[in-house]
């Protein structure tokens, strides 16, 4: 079976941990590398993160690399409230021990997709900086990317605290209206999917039960749950994930072609995803949306993956 190439753009972050944990489990992927973003985090904690969780799947192999510090044109916005001061707080990492590469991740994204012989997908789940920038300075290269499938924006309500924005989306909505109107092809895993893909609490021990790596995605849970059940919620959302389990599993996933822009005016929807959901304007769709999911089978996939690990993961 012939694997699909990706490069992850990522801001650890719980549930980018946990695509992380899905991608390098999966046999259909071939993860050519994975590149850090500001978002949830500082570029340091969101790099360090990326490289941590590598180490504990035994993944010294998986090339990473530092992006930009901060958004385009805003300030650095960042959801310490969500994912705690490290940005993954709760579960014990390791420290990293595989280095850096040396080039910036922007660098590194256009080598790994110039080297490529085939099409590769480009699956960020941060804000989306680092690939705006890439479709700036290197333009010979977009048609060398197959797809972008996202984490972010969402066609019916927000989650940023500014407004109807979505966080991803909102950090920075500079780079997110280069990447809607660059002509790429676009699957948008906005919150109108993510929201529904839960593990529920009371699933959680399912994962206890799948030894260290099943034992972590809980701890994730566990740290990452604790505002959603505060709320009444009946589990967590693993957004991020939904990435992933989309390329592995796409019929998991009902979508809908759409005409998506930037809101980059609004005081209170700044950043917002506007779907234009019944094709009033009858502009041209740029974007395959998705809207509902197996959430059965999303958490299958997810405890497929522990097992995919072993009890075990050796370095």
């Amino acid at each position: 079976m012939k694997k699909i190439p990706i490069l992850m753009d990522c801001d650890p972050g719980h549930d980018d941990a946990i695509a992380i944990i899905l991608a390098l489990s999966s046999e259909k992927l071939d993860v050519l590398g994975i590149t850090s973003v500001c978002g949830n985090m500082t570029i340091e904690k969101t790099t360090k993160n990326v490289r941590s969780i590598c180490e504990f799947l035994g993944r010294r192999d998986i090339p990473i690399a530092q992006g930009r510090s901060g958004p385009l044109l805003t300030s650095v916005y960042t959801a310490g409230v969500a994912h705690g001061k490290s940005g993954l707080d709760g579960p014990e990492l390791p420290d990293p021990v595989a280095p850096l590469q040396k080039e910036s991740a922007v660098e590194f994204l256009a080598k790994k997709i110039k080297e490529s012989e085939e099409n590769v997908v480009l699956v960020p789940t941060g804000p989306l900086t680092n690939i705006a920038v890439l479709l700036l300075c290197y333009p010979e290269l977009i048609s060398k990317i197959d797809k972008i499938v996202l984490m972010g924006g969402s066609i019916v309500g927000g989650c940023s605290g500014r407004g109807a924005s979505e966080f991803n989306i909102m950090v920075d909505a500079y780079a997110a209206d280069i990447v809607f109107t660059s002509g790429v092809p676009i699957v948008m895993m906005g919150l109108d999917v993510t929201n529904k893909n839960t593990i529920h609490f009371d699933e959680k021990e399912l994962f206890r039960e799948k030894g260290r790596v099943g034992k972590m995605i809980a701890e994730l849970a566990d740290f990452f749950g604790r505002g959603f059940e505060m709320l009444g919620w009946p589990g967590v959302p693993i957004h991020d994930a939904c990435t992933i389990a989309y390329l592995i599993q796409p019929e998991l996933f009902t979508l809908k072609e759409m005409n998506v822009e930037i809101d980059l005016d609004g005081k209170d929807t700044f950043g917002s995803t506007v779907g234009d959901y019944y094709n009033v304007e009858g502009k041209d769709a740029n974007v395959l949306v998705a809207l509902d999911s197996d959430r059965e089978g999303f958490v299958k996939l997810l405890l497929d993956a522990c097992d995919a690990y072993g009890k075990e993961v050796q370095l």
